[in-house]
């Protein structure tokens, strides 16, 4: 029996393909029913269908990035698009996603039948030429990672008792052999989450790692690192590979983890650090133990001096918001805010201060400046920034493109934000708010960038040693020089060259 899983975000759609055509006399059947790309995912994870309806329009995630997911994660289920609209924007991106078929939502049912029919022979040709019973331990294989980690997740967040993730673990081989453990969490930004996936498994490789994502950003690292757990050395060696992928210095780890039961405590305690981890903006990563605690302000007291704040800029006085937002920083410093509470606060100041300064760019990309903003002094100078809007007829432009002389002339140096700032007469805040919308980039992206672009030109047209093009580009450690190579090339600064030299060896022929 062919099964088909239905994603759409209206029910009446799921329920009249699910009622107006008799699945199972043509040897097929509904399966499962989801609202939103994100549910459908999930679910055919858990269900494998043979074939995926989904809409194109629906919150959370559309139905090209489902299809896009089911590629990836389940390459064997096929994928039928259904839309209102039979545009050309719609029929490009299905085509690029390699859906197998497209059909409008005012099809009638006969329609509707016809193009599931199509996709069943073409997955029956499938069976027949593998093997039914080789397809299934295939698809089975493929989606082990993927069970494995949705089993773990459940179970740290407490949604799975030990007992029973204990027998399902086991069933699994999910790699457990202790007696201690590792627990390593990350806040990582990637469009790829098995790139780096596979860049941690290669970094803790002795520990017999278990990785994967909890939630699109959030990375757990199982390792069993023994009684002495990861030692500073040892991180020393994998960090700077890993370093380009975690959001500022959002990675946390506890050590000596001796009992499973222990794990669910563990997570929650390497949560609250994450979160708050980003106060302290001067280590590279945290290490935590059971005996830590971590202190915060009643909502009520972070509430009343935000008040302060709005106080201050509908007072539109220059003066009292900056004493007021340096007094707010300080308070929520000293408390330990989480990253969380902290942003949406300084979300509503930001808005707020937009409107009341009756400034032209939309509060909107003020936010999400500041969610891409890794250290908290970042964030507070650019909402300072907010109170001192540019004066009429003073030339962004200029002043902008002195920054860009600035960082292309010192590249090389330990170069600071501050520092481009200074040189270009801007304050950090406001070159920090502008450079997104000028370059499409944030100030650090934007340097390594230049940094990883001057050493293209030095591999090609010099015979430097890496390690030599690694300091002269302004990289001190080759590591986090060939960390960045690689993320932004997607090849190692060695493989770029050969490429090169091919290209140039065959245009020569």
């Amino acid at each position: 029996m062919i099964k088909i899983l239905l994603v759409d975000d209206e029910a009446f759609i799921r329920q009249g393909i699910r009622h107006t055509i008799p699945w199972e006399e043509h040897g097929m059947e509904i399966v499962g029913e989801a609202a939103n790309g994100e549910d459908g995912l999930k679910l055919a994870i858990q269900l494998a269908p043979d074939i995926v309806f989904t809409d194109i329009q629906m919150p959370v995630m559309n139905g090209i990035e489902l299809a896009r997911k089911l590629n990836e994660y389940l390459p064997r289920t096929k994928v039928i698009i259904l839309s209102a609209y039979g545009n050309t924007e719609n029929f490009t991106s299905a085509i690029e996603v390699k859906v197998s078929s497209f059909v409008l939502k005012n099809a009638d049912s006969g329609k509707i039948l016809e193009s599931a029919l199509r996709v069943k022979e073409s997955i029956l040709a499938e069976y027949e030429a593998q093997g039914q019973n080789a397809l299934i331990q295939t698809i089975y294989n493929e989606n082990q990672q993927l069970i494995k980690s949705d089993l773990f997740a459940k179970f740290l967040k407490g949604e799975v008792p030990l007992d029973k993730f204990r027998k399902r673990a086991e069933k699994l081989d999910i790699p457990l052999p202790g007696p201690s453990y590792s627990l390593l969490v990350a806040s990582c930004q990637t469009n790829d989450n098995w790139i780096v996936h596979n860049l941690f498994i290669r970094a803790f490789e002795e520990f017999q790692p278990f990785v994967f994502f909890i939630d699109r950003t959030r990375l757990v690292a199982v390792l069993n690192a023994g009684p002495e757990g990861l030692q500073g050395d040892r991180m020393d060696k994998a960090f700077p590979g890993l370093k380009p992928h975690i959001f500022g210095n959002s990675l946390v780890v506890m050590n000596r983890i001796d009992a499973l039961d222990s794990f669910v405590d563990c997570y929650a305690m390497l949560d609250k650090a994450l979160d708050g981890c980003f106060w302290h903006s001067e280590r590279e990563y945290t290490k935590v133990s059971l005996h830590d605690t971590f202190t915060s302000s009643e909502p009520g007291q972070a509430q009343f001096c935000e008040s302060k704040v709005i106080s201050a800029v509908l007072s539109k006085n220059p003066a009292q918001m900056e004493q007021a937002l340096l007094n707010y920083f300080t308070f929520m410093q000293e408390n330990s805010v989480s990253r969380s509470r902290f942003l949406e606060s300084v979300n509503r100041i930001a808005v707020l201060m937009e409107a009341v300064m009756d400034r032209q760019s939309e509060s909107h990309k003020t936010i999400d400046i500041i969610a891409e903003t890794e250290t908290p002094e970042e964030i507070i100078e650019l909402v300072l920034s907010l109170a001192k809007p540019v004066k009429e007829g003073e030339s962004k432009n200029v002043h902008f493109a002195a920054a860009l002389d600035y960082i292309n002339r010192n590249y090389n140096e330990d170069l600071k934000l501050a520092d481009v700032a200074k040189a270009a007469y801007l304050s950090t805040g406001y070159l920090s708010r502008i450079f997104k919308h000028e370059t499409g980039y944030s100030f650090k992206e934007w340097l390594n960038r230049i940094r990883i672009d001057k050493a293209k030109e030095l591999i090609l047209n010099s015979d430097l040693k890496y390690y030599e093009i690694a300091e002269l580009v302004g990289y001190k450690d080759y590591k986090y020089f060939s960390a960045y190579f690689s993320k932004l090339c997607g090849i190692s600064a060695k493989e770029y060259k050969m490429q090169k030299l091919t290209q140039l060896h065959k245009s020569g022929d």
